[in-house]
């Protein structure tokens, strides 16, 4: 015996992806062949309706209808969203990806957005990280607030009714969850 080990990690990555990503993101940013103006405060984003409309229910009804202005102005005027939020989520259509600094700073505003113009995946996204933030405490103190709310719900009717073993042991554990916090 020498001492050593020897470990192997295999990792899959499908390259095709992340060369499509690449190469989208570039023609974002070069804007190559744009067809149509996005405007939020004083910046100008260009972009392409195809990408904004497969990747948002939104725009697509917006360029699908002659009668919007948007279709036939080839213009989006944005008011309900910072500039810098709006940039990620059109970046993330080209891209399909969002970085984690960004998340950080920005999923709330990210999530209200992505819900406002139907972006799925930028929804999937951010609940992920959200959902990732929530630690058993949190969610003890929310429960014991609200738990007049949520006991006489038919949500939790049904769990009951359903699954009594399971809110045998929720109930546990939000008891000894109340044990371990001051409210």
């Amino acid at each position: 015996f020498s001492g050593n080990i020897n470990l192997n990690c295999e990792v899959e990555a499908n390259c095709y992806n992340i060369i499509d990503n690449l190469q989208n993101k570039r023609i974002l940013e070069d804007e190559l062949f744009t067809d149509c103006v996005i405007k939020i405060d004083d910046k100008i984003i260009k972009a392409h309706r195809c990408i904004l409309a497969k990747n948002s229910e939104v725009f697509l009804k917006m360029f699908e209808q002659n009668g919007m202005i948007e279709a036939q102005k080839n213009e989006v005027i944005i008011s309900d969203s910072s500039p810098e939020c709006f940039q990620i989520m059109v970046e993330f259509f080209y891209t399909g990806e969002v970085s984690k600094s960004l998340l950080e700073t920005h999923f709330e505003d990210l999530f209200a957005i992505a819900h406002k113009y139907q972006v799925d995946a930028l929804k999937y996204e951010c609940e992920l990280f959200m959902s990732s933030k929530i630690g058993k405490t949190a969610c003890g103190i929310y429960i014991q607030v609200h738990r007049k709310i949520i006991l006489n719900s038919k949500v939790w009717e049904e769990i009951e009714r359903t699954y009594p073993q399971l809110s045998i042991r929720f109930l546990k554990f939000i008891i000894a969850e109340t044990d371990k916090i001051n409210i």
